[in-house]
């Protein structure tokens, strides 16, 4: 597709973490330096589905597993960055990676409070409104189990955008 990327399958990369962690914007600088890739914000989709947006996730998350699965099939790379706390989603993910004949990489990101919230700080986006106690429990709770599944990369997000962008291509590369 001249995409800018070495040659060899696609790649979905699910870019993983807290809110505020930068999924968001590393998926954007990733995605600058790989002409053809997708930034597939399942969020943004959600916001495309009339009526009440929390009976649009499921419809949501289902529309953006088919466009992965048709993207990675013609050869370009995705990138979704994407809070997924339970491992049965995350394995939705690898399944539309295979799917369309693709490798599935999985990155959590991590970063130190005081960065999330300067980032949060600096970011005008719904971010800003902060999560209740319980609710931000429930998200470590459930990117612990995650975690645990084995593939995958524990990425230090505290560090310069783009260094963490360059560390997460190679994810990209295979």
């Amino acid at each position: 597709m001249g995409d800018g990327r070495d040659e060899g399958p696609a790649t979905l990369l699910l870019l993983n973490g807290p809110p505020g962690v930068g999924k968001s914007t590393l998926a954007v600088v990733l995605a600058a330096g790989r002409p053809g890739t997708l930034v597939l914000d399942v969020d943004v989709v959600r916001t495309l589905i009339s009526g009440d947006p929390a009976e649009a996730a499921e419809p949501a998350r289902r529309l953006a597993l088919d466009m992965a699965r048709s993207h990675l099939s013609s050869g370009a790379d995705v990138v979704v960055p994407q809070l997924v706390a339970r491992p049965d989603q995350v394995a939705r993910f690898a399944r539309a990676a295979a799917d369309g004949g693709a490798r599935f990489s999985h990155a959590m990101l991590r970063a130190s409070p005081a960065i999330v919230a300067a980032r949060v700080a600096a970011d005008g986006s719904a971010h800003r409104a902060g999560l209740d106690d319980a609710t931000r429990a429930a998200y470590d709770a459930g990117l612990r189990r995650v975690a645990r599944r084995g593939d995958v990369a524990v990425v230090d997000a505290d560090a310069d955008v783009a260094d963490v962008a360059r560390r997460l291509g190679r994810l990209l590369d295979g």
